[in-house]
């Protein structure tokens, strides 16, 4: 069984996330240890109260991955328990590897007892080892066939070299353009390969 869901940040501002369609919503929650989204509790609300599923993520910086895995839980106090926690690795994050990753995800299991998963690009996944961090963590990765828009899609298309350490991923984010009725602007799809119980 598949699902599918949104990824959600400040840049849809404007979006209701309780509105469009999506079996569940992703929302960017905190960067670094400097910054909160200013509608990801709007964002959060909006489709908690749709009862859609949950999750959020921390966008890593090049910060000590401690104090980082502190800030995220320290503002999210209120979801933990009814989301699924996720680590996006990329940018500059990217320069504190697998082992600053695995701190965080360490960090953040210790203080909440929940096994986050870790959001990264298909050719990361290859250009690093992975091997501390699967299979504790799952993975949402990312790759596109190209940015032509377009809806959800219930098989869609990968390179064919495979996810590494993980075998395959918990959620598979295929498009940055995707477009749903009720909102104009871009959306990042994703499939989900599992149920709601998962």
């Amino acid at each position: 069984m598949t699902m599918n869901g949104l990824d959600l940040s400040s840049y849809q501002e404007g979006l209701n996330a309780g509105a469009i369609e999506a079996d569940f919503i992703i929302v960017k929650a905190t960067e670094g240890t400097y910054f909160i989204n200013p509608v990801g509790d709007q964002h959060y609300q909006q489709a908690k109260a749709e009862g859609k599923l949950l999750g959020v993520h921390h966008f890593m910086s090049n910060e000590d991955p401690r104090a980082q895995a502190k800030y995220f839980v320290n503002n999210i106090g209120g979801y933990i328990g009814e989301a699924i926690l996720i680590l996006d690795f990329e940018a500059d994050g990217l320069g504190l590897g697998p082992n600053g990753a695995k701190v965080f995800l360490d960090r953040v299991y210790e203080l909440t007892g929940v096994a986050p998963l870790i959001y990264m690009s298909k050719s990361v996944i290859h250009q690093m080892d992975w091997s501390a961090v699967s299979p504790q963590y799952g993975l949402w990765a990312a790759q596109y066939a190209n940015y032509d828009r377009t809806g959800y899609l219930s098989d869609p298309w990968t390179d064919g070299t495979g996810w590494g350490v993980w075998g395959e991923p918990a959620i598979y984010q295929y498009s940055s353009t995707g477009l749903l009725a009720g909102y104009d602007g871009n959306l990042d799809l994703n499939i989900a390969y599992m149920d709601k119980d998962a």
